[in-house]
Parts: C-alpha cells; structure tokens; sequence
C-alpha cells in the first residue's frame, strides 16, 4: 500500500474514531451518569461540576482545550505523523460532539446498558486507531512522552489517571457513578485490547546500516535489546542485527525510533508464543 494510501486510510479510521467517541458520549454515557476513561472522561466531569455549580460548559469545549497543549508536544516531541493523526482523531471527536445532541430522554434507560454500549464504542473506534498506527491523542501521548523520558513500561499513568476518574466520579456524582464508569473503562479496554491486540508479544529484528544512531535511540526505549554481527549474502556488507521483544502496544513507538535513526532500516516482526524471564529493560 502506497503512502498516500495508507494516510488515506489512516484519516478515514480517524474519523470514524471521532464519530464513535461522539455517539458513545452523547447518546450513551452522559445520558447514563457514566464517565469515560482519559481526556474524555476529565472533560465529562469538569463540565458536570460545572454545571452542578449553575454554570454552562460543553464537553466538546473541553476535549479541544484539554487535548490542544498535548498534541502541541506529541508535535514537537514524538514524531509530526503521530500527531497529525491524532489531531484529525481529536478534532474529528470534537466536531461531532458538538453536531450529535444529548437525547432529552435516555435512549436506554437502564445504566448498566448505556455503560456498556457506550464503553465498547469506544473501545471499538481507539482499538481502529491502533491498528492503523497512531493514538487518539490524550492521554495516550502523556503516557508516551512518560515512556520516553523515564525508559520505563508506563501503562500504569493511565490506570492513575482512570482511577482518579472513578474516585471523583464517586465523590462528587455518588458510588453508582463509579461503579458504571468502571464498567465502561473495563469494556472499553477489553473491546480495544480484542480489536488491537496489544497485550500480544512480537519479536523484532532490525537489519540497519546505522547501527549508532539505532544504538542511541534504542538505550531510550522501554525495552532491553541485543546487537548481533551479520554479513549480508549478496553484498558482502556487514550489517547489524538488533533484536528485542515487545508488545504490539509498543510497536508503533518503536516504529517511530527506528524511523527516526535508520529510515532504512530492514524490519522483520515475528509472533512469539511464550517467554520466560525478563524482557523489559528496567524493570
């Protein structure tokens, strides 16, 4: 599949992202009292504390102020692709947040429902947005930079993040907020991980001619990785062979360090059906 293609689809996705958060806020979880995990779910609280308060705030508002400095980073300190996606997956979002109205009457008026089908839309249209290779921004680019500046596994930021949700949820909504926002971030989740299947772990073997700058790079991921000597068959030139282990979570970021150090670079990925030990380099 050519670039253009592939960007095609990649915006396509995107916006499909954008119309199904839409759906599942407006039509789903805001009529059930049920908040959504990340960005979208602080926007849902601030704007009902704000209107528990007599005032007048619009989700769609704040998922665009809340996104706008973190996709100004992802930006300027991950990679121009993954933020031009992500933009188009926010924005996208935000345009039909704001077209698609808030039903005066539920339309499903039990809770646990509207957790459910709220929380698998989702989770359906982030798990797109993975297999095509960029984040719904949010939260998602915090827990990048994190990984990238610590060297770290930092899936925990998100779970902090949601947790934090929950607790407000129950504080100031009451426990049965709480509890229908925990359905819909573990349906969410399951739906996403179903879709992408980012718990999978892949083995990848890069071939590079640059094996310095790859190096560098490489000592700033997330995971441990081993250098191997090879000759290539036809050429007789030598040539490293880089080796690690990652999840297909963590395949997009590594694509992007790669990219960033070898655009030339040889990449194979292989499914890996069990491991034993340590694959993670600072853990």
């Amino acid at each position: 599949m050519t670039d253009l293609k592939m960007s095609s689809k990649r915006i396509v996705v995107a916006m499909i992202y954008g119309f199904l958060a839409a759906v599942s806020v407006n039509l789903f979880l805001i009529p059930a009292k049920t908040y959504s995990s990340g960005v979208t779910g602080v926007a849902q609280l601030l704007t009902a504390l704000v209107s528990h308060l007599g005032g007048s705030l619009s989700v769609a508002a704040l998922v665009f102020i809340l996104n706008v400095p973190l996709l100004v980073l992802a930006w300027f300190k991950i990679n121009h692709q993954y933020a031009v996606f992500s933009i188009v997956a926010v924005f996208t979002s935000v345009i039909f947040l704001k077209i698609i109205p808030v039903p005066v009457q539920p339309i499903i008026t039990e809770r646990f429902a509207g957790a459910l089908f709220g929380g698998a839309l989702i989770g359906l249209g982030v798990g797109l947005c993975f297999r095509a290779g960029f984040s719904t921004g949010g939260t998602d680019v915090i827990v990048t930079l994190v990984g990238r500046l610590t060297g770290k596994r930092v899936g925990a930021v998100n779970n902090v993040i949601n947790g934090m949700i929950i607790l407000a949820a129950g504080i100031f909504f009451g426990w049965g907020a709480a509890l229908y926002s925990i359905v819909e971030i573990f349906v969410s989740s399951l739906l996403m991980d179903y879709i992408y299947t980012q718990q999978q772990k892949v083995t990848v073997t890069i071939f590079t001619k640059q094996p310095e700058a790859l190096k560098k790079r490489m000592r700033e991921f997330i995971h441990g990785a081993t250098e191997l000597d090879g000759t290539g068959l036809y050429t007789n030139q030598e040539t490293s062979v880089i080796m690690t282990v990652v999840s297909k979570y963590d395949l997009t970021a590594l694509k992007l360090v790669v990219q960033d150090a070898d655009p030339n670079a040889f990449v194979n990925i292989q499914s890996t059906m069990n491991l034993w030990g340590r694959f993670e380099s600072n853990e």
